[in-house]
């Protein structure tokens, strides 16, 4: 996770194609005013999400010892969590790396919390479900606050 996450960093922060994603990421129309190749840009961070979620199934095969259609199936519930709580915008073009594990840190501490707890897996998924819930509407109240 560690080797990943300094490879995202370095190409989201020291290369054009981060300058690029996050420049899409803003405003895709002025991006492809500026001579951005929007589809190609967004097709290379579709192929990157879909190589690091291979990754990360491999991962989970190896940690589970088997593989499951219903294996990780609350991933992305947490994996979006995550990216909202780091303070990255659904709406883009704002967000940082550093947030993101930040934000994963703290989805894996409270989802650990609640199992330790002995809460029943339909309530942490809720719980998770309203973590998500209160990010996006924090994240609302700043782009309304900053506009």
């Amino acid at each position: 996770m560690i080797l990943l996450f300094i490879l995202v960093w370095y190409a989201l922060n020291w290369t054009p194609w981060g300058r690029h994603v996050y420049a899409i990421g803003d405003d895709p129309d002025a991006a492809r005013l500026a001579g951005i190749r929007v589809k190609r840009v967004q097709m290379s961070v579709y192929m990157t999400a879909g190589v690091i979620c291979a990754l990360a199934a491999w991962v989970l095969i190896g940690r589970i010892g088997s593989v499951s259609p219903q294996a990780g199936y609350t991933a992305n519930l947490d994996s979006i969590t995550a990216v909202v709580i780091g303070g990255t915008s659904l709406f883009g073009g704002r967000g940082s790396i550093y947030g993101t594990l930040i934000g994963a840190l703290i989805v894996g501490v409270f989802r650990n919390g609640l199992a330790l707890l002995g809460v029943d897996v339909l309530w942490q998924e809720f719980t998770v479900g309203l973590l998500i819930i209160v990010a996006v509407s924090i994240d609302q109240w700043i782009r309304r606050v900053s506009s």
